[in-house]
């Protein structure tokens, strides 16, 4: 039984708008995740009044393990963030710097404090 031909893809579909589509996606992923997250907490905090806030605000209980378990999420968050930043490059031209004559030694005085 002959298979069915592939469509072409690359002629119905530009695949770079495709690539494009998935790099924003995963660029933002954390934002478009939280923004619905944080418009409807938002609606909901402005849905209660003052009173009922207050209340919820006195019902929490810290124990010590919430605390240090909230303390370690929160240090591992941050370790992760700094740890995953590219570092900076400097880039520098020491070909255009040319030291005064102060700054220079003769190559034996060189050789004798380096050994």
């Amino acid at each position: 039984m002959p298979s069915a031909p592939l469509p072409e893809f690359q002629s119905s579909v530009k695949l770079k708008y495709v690539k494009l589509g998935y790099q924003y996606l995963v660029n933002h992923f954390l934002t478009l995740l939280l923004v619905p997250v944080m418009a409807a907490v938002s609606v909901e905090l402005f849905q209660r009044g003052p009173g009922e806030l207050a209340a919820v605000w006195r019902s929490l209980r810290l124990d010590l393990v919430h605390l240090l378990c909230s303390a370690f999420a929160v240090v591992f968050a941050a370790a992760v963030y700094f740890m995953s930043r590219p570092r900076p490059v400097f880039l520098v031209d020491y070909a255009c710097y040319k030291p005064p004559p102060s700054c220079r030694v003769p190559f034996a005085t060189f050789m004798e404090h380096t050994a």
